[in-house]
C-alpha cells in the first residue's frame, strides 16, 4: 500500500546514505594511502562493517515489535515497517557487497576508457601523419 511505498522511501534515504559514507571512506584510503585499489575496497568496507551492522540491527530492532504487532498492533504502521525492515535488512547486504564491487567495476571501466582513448587519440596521429 501507501505506507508501504513511503517505508521504502524512507529505507532508501538510509540505504543511500550508508552507501555514501562507504564510498568517501574508501576514496580517503585510495588518496591517503599507497594500497592497491583491491586493498582500499577490502579495508573500507571492513571499517565500515561495524557501523553499519549496528545501524541496521537498532533499526530492525526497534520496528519488529510494531511490524509484528507485539505489545500492540496498528494495521496502519504495520506495512511501513515491515517494508523498512526487511528491506534494510536486504540493503544492508547489497550496501557491503554491491557497493564495493560497482566501484571496482566502475574504476575498471574508466581505466579501460582512458586506454582507448589514448588508442583513438594515437591512431589518429598516424593518420595525419
Amino acid at each position: 500500500g501507501f505506507l508501504a511505498v513511503i517505508g521504502i522511501i524512507g529505507l532508501a534515504g538510509v540505504i543511500v546514505n550508508s552507501s555514501i559514507v562507504l564510498v568517501s571512506f574508501i576514496e580517503n584510503l585510495r588518496e591517503n594511502s599507497d594500497m592497491s585499489l583491491e586493498e582500499c575496497l577490502v579495508k573500507g568496507a571492513s571499517m565500515r562493517l561495524r557501523p553499519i551492522l549496528l545501524t541496521t540491527i537498532t533499526t530492525v530492532t526497534a520496528l519488529v515489535p510494531t511490524a509484528y504487532g507485539l505489545g500492540g498492533y496498528d494495521p496502519m504502521l504495520v506495512s511501513i515497517t515491515l517494508a523498512m525492515a526487511w528491506g534494510l535488512m536486504f540493503g544492508t547486504i547489497l550496501t557491503l557487497i554491491i557497493v564495493p564491487c560497482g566501484y571496482a567495476v566502475l574504476e575498471d571501466f574508466q581505466s579501460l576508457i582512458e586506454k582507448l582513448s589514448i588508442s583513438v587519440t594515437r591512431w589518429g596521429e598516424k593518420v595525419n601523419s
